[in-house]
């Protein structure tokens, strides 16, 4: 402990078992230059009990358990800013396609991208929400958990980094701005990080301010945002499903995508084979047949056998049965694929390159 603010405790508490008030008290510091921070952290420490002696208040003290409540919450808080804003960009992205990178608002790039956003924010929101309403009651029954040291540091910590976030994300939209590149989803994109950022400098400032205001009494706050929180998630979450088609057809087009891969391991073997023997194998059977070959020739889900067709020179065809159409918009999944199909059975021209 500093020597002033020593000599501080000790002026507090001899004026106060001479029964000066608290009001008193604090005027006569103001006037020999105390900030009113200092002597309101000196006159809060002790308890407005009638006694013959001053009554210390309970100070708050670090616990392990506390800690770890706090982490908790903390991280969990970031984990699910980071998930939400991510998956807000994934939204934009695949509502407003920009000309210039039309393939990262894909089917194939955003889907992967929305799954784990979502099953992130599914995870992590309930455990902040359910944390937070704990903390909450715990301070409500004992207010001096407002003082907690791990909480205030970590309070300070989101501050920080939720400003950071802020004057990084502005200056990104003045200097888009100064070079003309102002798009609708690049001002949707700052709007989202903005707002994400500046909610939680807003509600943790204020939660700051009101602690300092009010002391280790004032009330928790909140609730409403949790539960904007909640239907903003919820709502977002909703439109990712939709936008991906849902768990059933993301299970189709894994078992299509499955499919291409079997069809590109045979082309690597056809051209091995050819390289070996000069010709085309006969059929998938003679090609899976080879030693130490490891060759799926049938379709994952029924079992039917792929074709093979063997044509002139070096040409043959691949035929598969598709579930999912990629060839209707290119622009899904690359213009450049060599493996787009719609749905059915669809067969593909290749030569073999030994």
């Amino acid at each position: 402990m500093a020597a002033g603010t020593q000599e501080l405790e000790l002026f507090v508490r001899e004026a106060l078992m001479r029964g000066q008030s608290k009001e008193a008290i604090a005027q006569a510091l103001g006037k020999a230059g105390w900030t009113a921070e200092q002597t309101r952290g000196m006159l809060d420490a002790y308890a407005d009990v009638g006694f013959v002696v001053p009554v210390p208040k309970p100070r708050a003290s670090l616990s392990a358990r506390e800690a770890f409540l706090y982490l908790v919450l903390f991280a969990t808080l970031y984990f699910v800013a980071f998930s939400l804003g991510s998956l807000l960009f994934d939204l934009i992205n695949r509502m407003w396609p920009d000309a210039a990178s039309g393939y990262d608002a894909s089917a194939a790039i955003l889907g992967p991208s929305m799954r784990w956003s979502v099953a992130a924010l599914t995870i992590a929101f309930p455990v902040f929400a359910f944390v937070s309403a704990y903390l909450a009651r715990e301070v409500a029954l004992h207010p001096i958990k407002r003082l907690s040291p791990v909480r205030r540091w970590l309070t300070y910590l989101t501050l920080f980094v939720a400003a950071s976030v802020l004057i990084g994300d502005m200056t990104v939209l003045v200097y888009n701005l100064l070079g003309g590149e102002l798009s609708v989803r690049f001002v949707l994109k700052v709007l989202v990080v903005a707002t994400i950022a500046g909610t939680a400098f807003g509600y943790y400032l204020r939660d700051l301010r009101r602690e300092e205001v009010e002391g280790a009494g004032g009330r928790p706050v909140g609730r409403g945002l949790l539960v904007s929180t909640a239907a903003v998630i919820v709502a977002a979450s909703v439109a990712a499903i939709v936008t991906t088609g849902g768990p059933a057809v993301q299970r189709e087009q894994r078992l299509d995508a499955r499919r291409v891969q079997d069809l590109t391991r045979i082309t690597y073997v056809v051209n091995n084979y050819v390289r070996q023997h000069d010709r085309l194998p006969p059929d998938l059977k003679a090609l899976a047949a080879q030693p130490g070959m490891n060759l799926s020739i049938v379709d994952p889900v029924d079992g039917t056998p792929y074709v093979y067709r063997a044509g002139e020179d070096l040409d043959y065809q691949l035929c598969a049965r598709f579930v999912t159409d990629t060839a209707s918009d290119e622009d899904e999944y690359g213009s450049d694929s060599d493996w787009l199909h719609d749905v059915g059975e669809h067969c593909f021209d290749r030569e073999a390159k030994p």
